[in-house]
């Protein structure tokens, strides 16, 4: 699905492109090759391919797969992906372990099962990690430059992706924040607002265009108004408006 002439969406249970477990899967077309943004949860990496052919690319064009958190529904689709296009994975250096070499315990699988979250038979799917991500980093590949801003507080291994594309700043921000300001908290070990509380504030001052979540709405316009209401929301002293909580404030 295009979103822009630089952005697709390839994958998304919310709009139906593929797995029932996938959370969005953008492309981004670079002038030197194409960069996927998350994987989804491993069950239709095939799906994801045939709907970026479907776009007219080329699956070999993809050269590098970046991993906004090591949740399933963003990245057990990597291993899949890397094995079929050659890409390489980019993950936080906090989850880099994870990813590689985690269990089910390890990874908090067997208390998402438990929960219901997923089913007992979804896989926890190991990969690979080709270059593992730090705050601050500037990667540059396919011709684009993502700066990765570091923040805690739906997991503690977020990274955000700041690019810039024909002079639009956008802004990939996995779990960390949605449409409207609502956070990413959620009830699952290592999310806590202490994190928010430390990284958010990274976020202020951006000028951020584009918003484009893991989940539900993106924007391409006015991104920064809905980082900036996170912020508000948290410098309040209350529990803010968090994932589970759908209402959005405008």
């Amino acid at each position: 699905m295009r979103i822009t002439e630089r952005i697709y969406l390839v994958g998304s249970l919310h709009f139906g492109l593929s797995g029932p477990w996938d959370a969005h899967v953008y492309l981004l077309k670079g002038s030197e090759g194409l960069v996927l943004i998350d994987a989804g949860g491993g069950t239709h990496g095939g799906q994801i391919l045939r709907n970026i052919e479907r776009e007219g690319f080329h699956p070999q064009d993809i050269c590098a797969l970046l991993l906004t958190h090591n949740h399933f529904d963003h990245s057990c689709g990597a291993a899949e992906l890397r094995a079929l296009t050659g890409c390489r994975v980019y993950l936080s250096e906090v989850s880099r372990e994870q990813l590689e070499r985690g269990t089910e315990t390890e990874v908090g699988l067997d208390l998402a099962k438990a929960m219901g979250v997923y089913p007992p038979d979804f896989q926890y799917r190991r990969c690979p990690v080709d270059h593992a991500v730090r705050d601050g980093e500037i990667i540059q590949i396919g011709g684009l430059r993502f700066e990765a801003i570091a923040v805690a507080g739906h997991s503690p291994d977020s990274i955000c992706y700041l690019v810039e594309l024909e002079g639009r700043r956008n802004l990939f921000v996995g779990d960390v924040l949605f449409y409207g300001g609502i956070l990413g908290l959620i009830n699952f070990p290592g999310s806590t607002m202490d994190g928010y509380r430390r990284d958010l504030q990274k976020l202020a001052g951006l000028r951020i265009d584009g918003l484009f979540p893991g989940h539900m709405l993106f924007t391409l316009r006015d991104g920064q108004r809905h980082i900036d209401a996170a912020l508000e929301q948290c410098r309040r002293g209350v529990i803010p408006r968090s994932i589970g909580q759908f209402e959005v404030i405008f």
